[in-house]
Parts: structure tokens; C-alpha cells; sequence
């Protein structure tokens, strides 16, 4: 297995690469998101995740019992197949 077939693997198994948004930048964005409204919601029982798109970024803000996170989901620096 080659690096790029690895890194591929890993990246399938974890996802893509997350950034958590915090203080100030956080409140901005889910000002933004409350005018937009999410694209998608997903419910697993015990947290909520809703999916927005604003300026050619992906963001997922999930919640739950003991969680409240804010991610930009980053561009990944290779293809995916």
C-alpha cells in the first residue's frame, strides 16, 4: 500500500478533517446559520447534527447531552475516489 492509498483509507475510516470554531467567530456563525437554515439534519438518538453551507464552506453544528460543537469541515488536499 502506497502513502496515497493510506492516507485515502484514513481518510475514509475518520472522515474528513475538522475545524472546532470557538468565541466570537462560533456566535458570528450561528447568527449566519440562524437566517439560513441547515441543508440537511441528521437525529442518532442521543446528539443532532445540522449541515449548513455558507460562503463555499461546509459547517456542522452538533448537539446533545454533553455536547454543543461548531466544525468547519476543511478541504482535504487530495482526491477522493
Amino acid at each position: 500500500m502506497n502513502v496515497l492509498e493510506a492516507r485515502k483509507f484514513i481518510r475514509r475510516v475518520m472522515g474528513p478533517p475538522r475545524r472546532t470554531l470557538e468565541g466570537n467567530e462560533r456566535e458570528h456563525m450561528l447568527t449566519i446559520f440562524a437566517l439560513l437554515g441547515p441543508i440537511s439534519r441528521t437525529n442518532n438518538q442521543h446528539t443532532w447534527t445540522d449541515v449548513y453551507e455558507h460562503a463555499g464552506k461546509t459547517y456542522h453544528h452538533t448537539i446533545g447531552a454533553s455536547i454543543d460543537e461548531l466544525e468547519e469541515i476543511l478541504t482535504d488536499d487530495f482526491q477522493q475516489d
